[in-house]
């Protein structure tokens, strides 16, 4: 009697701690990601990190289980390691990795499992996942596209392990459906250049307007001075040059070839003469302003060819330099203007005439 008195207190001890056991293993129960070869391979980029961007980062996971009376119960779960964590090491086990690809930065932005008990031996179940995709860039990451995931299910109350095959088969979809967006954009979209290549041509129209774009054939001409309105000041002539560019631009095989036309130019309707002193020497003087807004241009396209170019940077340095550029044109126009006092001075204009000659050479 006393040895089955012992045997009963020993089993109860032994079922307390296995209670005991179990509600720890309960409270500290995480999902633990399977690894399995991820298909498609991916194309032309890399995983390079993968942030959890919810301003919620609680367990995001509200699991059905078994409680010590094998009744229904939530539990609240995370991803073993944290999600994100979970999550780029599995995609770094099972996703292959490339570098010379492009490095793609994966944003966990929504990500919920919520489960909710049907009778006593079934679940239903439903997983939230929205994942962002943007390229790894210097300055932070540039968005690209996203992927708004969802799941529902149905398991037996037994079959937890079902919950993380779901999961991980979102996550699947997930990589795939950037996979294909990647296949089919890699060579269009201008966000996936890797690299710059800029040409410089000038611009020209198979028409004469009101706009004479520069051509060292095509100078000045008296009957150009359409304007009728005079400028202030005691001048014979004036005209208003100015230079600009325009660009264009294709992606081919990860290069985005930019291609820009410079132009040097003067509207015929915002040159004044006075009809009383047209003569050549007048008119060298103005054709000189002319001159210059080439140099300029000219001095512009160098200046950029000079550069180290990115996908990231050249467009911010395209309009910087023309600013810069723009600046030094109304400064050597100034210049040009004080010195020869707006022509009247020829000695210095002689000065000038050949220093621009030898400018437009170079």
């Amino acid at each position: 009697m006393r040895e089955t008195s012992k045997n009963i207190n020993a089993c109860r001890l032994l079922l307390t701690l296995f209670s005991f056991l179990f509600i720890t293993f309960s409270a500290s129960a995480q999902i633990i990601l399977t690894d399995e070869a991820i298909q498609p391979k991916p194309t032309g980029f890399y995983i390079a990190e993968v942030k959890d961007n919810r301003a919620e980062k609680s367990k995001p996971a509200e699991i059905i289980i078994k409680d010590n009376l094998n009744k229904p119960q939530a539990q609240s779960m995370n991803l073993q390691g944290g999600t994100a964590d979970a999550i780029k090491q599995y995609l770094a086990k099972n996703l292959p990795k490339s570098t010379s690809g492009r490095p793609i930065v994966i944003g966990i932005e929504q990500f919920r499992i919520s489960e909710t008990a049907v009778g006593t031996n079934s679940v239903d179940g439903q997983i939230s996942l929205k994942l962002s995709f943007g390229l790894d860039k210097d300055y932070g990451v540039e968005p690209l596209i996203s992927y708004p995931g969802s799941l529902r299910y149905r398991r037996g109350l037994a079959g937890t392990a079902s919950v993380e095959r779901n999961l991980r088969q979102l996550i699947n979809s997930g990589i795939g459906y950037f996979s294909s967006w990647m296949a089919s954009n890699l060579g269009s979209d201008r966000r996936l250049a890797k690299s710059v290549k800029i040409s410089f041509t000038d611009y020209k129209e198979s028409k004469e307007g009101d706009t004479i774009y520069y051509d060292p054939k095509r100078p000045l001409t008296w009957a150009d001075f359409q304007s009728k309105i005079r400028i202030s000041g005691n001048f014979q002539a004036s005209v208003m040059p100015s230079f600009g560019y325009t660009q264009d631009a294709d992606l081919e095989n990860g290069v985005l070839d930019v291609r820009v036309a410079v132009k040097a130019y003067v509207p015929k309707s915002a040159c004044w003469a006075n009809p009383t002193d047209r003569n050549a020497y007048y008119l060298n003087h103005e054709q000189r302003h002319f001159d210059i807004a080439k140099i300029i241009a000219e001095q512009f396209k160098k200046k950029m060819l000079a550069k180290k170019l990115s996908p990231d940077n050249y467009e911010a340095l395209l309009n910087m330099q023309y600013l810069d550029s723009y600046r030094d044109m109304n400064t050597m126009q100034k210049a040009y203007d004080d010195e020869t006092s707006h022509g009247i001075n020829r000695f210095a204009q002689d000065v000038w005439n050949a220093r621009i000659d030898k400018e437009l050479k170079q």
